[in-house]
């Protein structure tokens, strides 16, 4: 390739970072800015422009997919390069590496490498021997526990337990020695192995180290920000003196910290190398002007990075749209109503549309908003909600309290939580329960039942039943909010506990929650509906086909949009507490504001031509909080305003007795030029709110008091003859009665 062709073929910034002849170089890419484009050309001009010979070149990338696509584009530029080039991950450079030099630490050199499901395999085999169920929560612990120990470049010889600062510590420490040992038997090395051992050996042996070290006089490095601390030791051991570092990155762009990656390594890079040369590619090729603006406006709140401002030359573009709905309902239909305009009128297809949000389990309400108006979507790193395994085992319970007769339900939960029910037991129990024609429940319940199994199945099973028996009758007792009654025995019977066991349990007891919101909010839709409706309910949603087309709307939470791009983005939840995420505030602080602020940063610049902020009003039983709006709104430039309001159910925000009007007023907003809203309200009683001291009159239970009122419109009530009863407050047979 000649010289005129570099020239013509990148931006000032893009050509002086390819031409730099400094020795350590730190490239700071924005986001669209072409940081791929750069580091291919920096390989393509060291060779051709420079004379530097191919072999003495190591480019490393996150993934085998780029490597190969920068390999095949620096070949297109280079063709004589084709059969010299390193170009690897940090894993498949260290796995050339070790069966070089793997011997030396009297390991053979045709190990075998152990992918993810080898090492679930061995670990289930290790806990089965312990006498555990190989579905037991146990073995993921212990992969986290294995996992986490060799980010810290810890074996089981090296890490002490003297008190369990978490339950199963000490036992996850022996499945990692037995683990250990099995593979060291079979002369197998997992993943993370092969990041330590290489890293063992170029710290151990001086000669093999500059052997290595001589290999390599160019070591370059793709998203450098995701690089954590076994990586980085891995770099610096192979470098000497005269090596020339390399590396792209956005420390903008760290998302990744709960999975090791280290932003102070790039942050601090200059101050590990003299004289490091920086340079920011700011020049952005995806997005409008207006999009960048409100990007460069959040990031620059945070203080731990490289300062920088994106700029375009694509035009100013449309205006971001900002929308804050009445409800979790409310604002799924506004983004339906809103891809159908887009669709049918503005000539965009499904594929050109993405959902965005911080965590899985808001896609619920967006689920149904979409199957009721027969839009084709498809969830990116996640499954659907009704086919979740805490939703699918929740609603076993819940198919079970509502009719015992329900064997695949049964069988489902029957040792969900873990209850040291083995499988000999539970084939003995269907055996009796098909010999008596009788189910499960039936079965579990009879007095003749259940004399082969031990006594602490029996006891469990047993005690299983009552609770069981217990909940449905206090769902027919108190059938107008049994939502409650049903939250309370998931809690009672060790369901979130469970959870808890596993690495997303966070996450998982989240989709939970928001499964009992999606109950309350049908019963304030439904306030007559009973269980077993909502269960069919259920059942009819989640059973629909899949839509067969290709063109669908994409939805993903923002870690996985990471590197794509669409022409309309619609970041939904925008929420304080949902995004930024409170549990990641409680557990770090100022770190994970940054880290939440750098994750809304790349969401919006994932958005070509358009981007969409929506939030909901009212309470959240996920968060346990009045829905507000995200911090990040008014930091992005995207503060609420009145017209930012959007119609749908009767507004409810903190002070559920104010109207719209008065709850917007209530906020500083003139309403001189009052939009026109349309009320989806549904007509139910008269009470527009309660109050601690009110008196109720119920067509049913009579007169009582209110003494405690648990959102806008679930109320607790002292009844004179029938004692505390928690119901709802806009139920057609209630009504308020004078003091």
């Amino acid at each position: 390739m000649q010289y005129d062709d570099f020239v013509s073929s990148l931006n000032d910034k893009q050509l002086e970072a390819v031409e730099t002849s400094s020795q350590y170089v730190r490239v700071v890419a924005g986001a669209g800015s072409g940081k791929t484009r750069v580091l291919t050309y920096r390989i393509s001009y060291l060779i051709s422009q420079l004379g530097v010979k191919p072999w003495k070149i190591l480019a490393i990338t996150f993934t085998n997919k780029v490597a190969n696509e920068m390999k095949n584009r620096v070949v297109s530029i280079v063709p004589e390069a084709q059969k010299y080039l390193t170009i690897k991950t940090f894993h498949s450079f260290a796995a050339m590496f070790l069966r070089a030099e793997i011997e030396n630490i009297n390991y053979p050199s045709n190990f075998t490498i152990l992918d993810e499901e080898d090492q679930l395999k061995v670990i289930k085999d290790i806990v089965a021997e312990k006498g555990y169920k190989k579905s037991d929560p146990l073995v993921k612990q212990a992969i986290n526990f294995i996992s986490k120990s060799k980010l810290k470049e810890k074996y089981p010889e090296d890490i002490t337990i003297q008190f369990e600062r978490v339950e199963n510590e000490k036992l996850c420490l022996e499945i990692y020695e037995e683990y250990e040992e099995t593979k060291a038997r079979q002369f197998a090395l997992d993943f993370d192995d092969l990041l330590l051992k290489t890293n063992h050996i170029l710290a151990t042996f001086p000669m093999i180290r500059a052997k290595w070290q001589d290999r390599f006089d160019h070591i370059l490095v793709d998203e450098f920000q995701d690089t954590n601390d076994t990586e980085y030791r891995m770099l610096t051991l192979l470098m000497k003196p005269s090596t020339c570092l390399y590396v792209v990155g956005d420390p903008d762009q760290t998302i990744y910290t709960w999975r090791g990656a280290n932003q102070d390594i790039i942050i601090d890079l200059n101050k590990k190398y003299h004289g490091l040369d920086t340079i920011i590619l700011d020049e952005n090729y995806r997005s409008t002007q207006t999009i960048l603006d409100s990007a460069n406006k959040l990031i620059a709140n945070n203080k731990f990075r490289v300062p920088k401002d994106l700029f375009t030359n694509n035009g100013k573009g449309d205006e971001i749209v900002v929308r804050c709905l009445d409800s979790v309902t409310a604002e799924a239909e506004y983004v339906a109503r809103e891809i159908s305009s887009l669709t049918n009128l503005k000539g965009y297809k499904y594929s050109d549309i993405a959902i965005l949000y911080r965590s899985n389990y808001v896609t619920l309400e967006f689920e149904k908003a979409f199957m009721a108006k027969h839009i084709p979507y498809v969830i990116y790193g996640s499954v659907k909600f009704y086919q979740r395994a805490e939703i699918k085992d929740v609603l076993a319970y819940f198919r079970l309290i509502s009719n015992f007769h329900d064997d695949i339900s049964f069988e489902r939960i029957i040792n969900v939580p873990r209850r040291g029910i083995g499988d000999k037991s539970i084939q003995l129990i269907k055996d009796g329960a098909r010999k008596h024609y009788l189910s499960i429940y039936e079965y579990i319940a009879s007095d003749d039942s259940l004399k082969e199994c031990p006594n602490k199945v029996v006891n469990v099973l047993r005690n299983l039943i009552t609770r069981i028996d217990v909940t449905r009758c206090k769902v027919s007792d108190d059938s107008e909010i049994f939502s409650k009654t049903l939250e309370d025995f998931i809690k009672d019977i060790g369901y979130y506990d469970y959870l808890m066991t596993d690495d997303d349990g966070d996450d998982r007891i989240d989709n939970v929650k928001s499964l009992f919101e999606d109950i309350r909010h049908y019963l304030k839709s439904n306030p007559e509906a009973t269980f077993d409706e909502y269960l069919q309910n259920v059942a009819l949603v989640s059973a629909q086909d899949e839509v067969k087309d290709e063109e669908r709307i994409t939805m993903m939470t923002v870690h996985t949009a990471k590197g794509l791009e669409f022409p309309v983005v619609f970041i939904v939840r925008f929420n304080q507490g949902v995004f930024p995420n409170n549990r990641a505030l409680f557990e770090d602080g100022f770190k994970a504001m940054e880290e939440e602020r750098r994750l809304a940063y790349v969401a919006m610049t994932r958005a070509k031509e358009r981007l969409y902020l929506t939030l909901a009003s009212g309470f959240s039983y996920v968060t346990k909080s009045e829905l507000g709006e995200s911090q990040f709104l008014k930091e992005s430039g995207n503060p609420i305003r009145a017209n930012n309001y959007g119609s749908g159910d009767r507004y409810k925000g903190s002070q559920s007795r104010y109207s719209y009007k008065e709850a917007m007023q209530s906020r500083g907003f003139s309403f001189d030029d009052e939009p026109i809203r349309q009320d989806f309200s549904q007509a139910v009683n008269d009470v527009s709110y309660w109050e601690i001291g009110d008196i109720v009159i119920h067509k049913k239970l009579g007169r009582g008091v209110v003494i405690a009122v648990e959102d806008d419109s679930i109320i607790k009530v002292d009844f004179d003859e029938h004692g505390i009863k928690t119901i709802l407050g806009n139920h057609p047979m209630v009504s308020k009665g004078s003091k």
